[in-house]
């Protein structure tokens, strides 16, 4: 296994040409943020404090520059509380220059930057090391929103999006009900076991292909079905949207709407009678994802977002 001193230079590509410590690593302990001294070792300004260099962390970030990031944040943050980040970098960095030092200095603020933003990459490095940096809070909200696992329920498909890959997966509404869901009214137990089992075993497609499946916490769950399911459990027709659905509420209504009779269900309240079929099977994949993957909850996202 490689010194820390070796890894670093593996992933600059070149031997560092300054002091510096890790302050951010992976959990596989693999360094991702340096903390750079403000000047080399050759007396050159460093103005850039804080160095991404863990490879996953650079190639998430560089694609969301490489989209446009730099503009949107621009036009999406105050400038003023931009600029008062850099110079709360800055003072951070030049705090560390000694008294006696004569020569060059750095200049500006998040990576030299002197106004405005430059390289997303180093605002995400000093937000990763603990800084106040409202750029660096907006990547993270960026990525998480880009990479966020979302189950989108479809009446041809069962369509999930994670970060760039898409899976549709021949599971959707109209195949669960004509295939599982339609056999008795209500439906019989087997039938039940069968359709979760259906879902599941293409969901665990995705798990063999991407293994941290099983690691999620945040999962989305959206299309016009989900609007049904929030209508159903708590009972009005027009829900606050989004809203959570944790594991045991999603499975005490499967389990109500699973034993009832089409002509009961429509009794419920908030639940449009064109919903009575839709909200079953709809019902039985949310649970089927939840059991799958293991999770405490989902939120129900309104309408065709998606």
């Amino acid at each position: 296994m490689p010194t820390d001193d070796e890894r670093v230079r593996e992933l600059l590509g070149r031997e560092p040409r300054g002091d510096y410590e890790i302050v951010v690593r992976d959990a596989t302990g693999d360094p991702v943020v340096l903390r750079n001294a403000p000047l080399l070792h050759d007396g050159t300004p460093m103005p850039t404090r804080y160095w991404l260099i863990g490879p996953a962390e650079i190639r998430r970030v560089g694609r969301l520059e490489s989209e446009g990031g730099v503009d949107r944040a621009e036009a999406e943050l105050d400038p003023d509380v931009v600029q008062a980040a850099h110079d709360r970098y800055a003072a951070e960095r030049d705090a560390l220059i000694p008294a006696d030092h004569d020569g060059p200095r750095p200049y500006g603020g998040v990576g030299g930057t002197r106004i405005g933003l430059k390289c997303l990459h180093a605002h995400w490095a000093w937000y990763l090391a603990g800084g106040d940096d409202p750029v660096g809070r907006w990547i993270e909200r960026e990525l998480a929103a880009r990479e966020r696992f979302t189950v989108r329920l479809d009446d041809a498909v069962l369509r999930i999006d994670w970060g760039d890959d898409r899976w549709d997966l021949p599971v959707g509404l109209d195949h669960l009900l004509t295939t599982w869901l339609g056999d008795g009214d209500p439906p019989h137990p087997a039938a039940l076991t069968n359709a979760l089992g259906d879902v599941s075993d293409h969901v665990d497609d995705i798990v063999r292909d991407r293994p941290e499946a099983e690691a999620l916490v945040e999962v989305g769950v959206t299309g016009p079905a989900a609007r049904a399911i929030a209508r159903l459990e708590v009972g009005v027709d027009d829900p606050a949207m989004p809203c959570e659905l944790d594991r045991d509420t999603a499975e005490e209504v499967f389990r109500l709407v699973a034993t009832e009779s089409r002509a009961d269900r429509a009794h419920n309240p908030g639940l449009p009678s064109a919903d009575v079929d839709t909200v079953l099977a709809a019902l039985c994949t949310v649970v089927a994802v939840l059991r799958r993957l293991g999770l405490d909850r989902v939120e129900l996202v309104a309408g065709d977002a998606g």
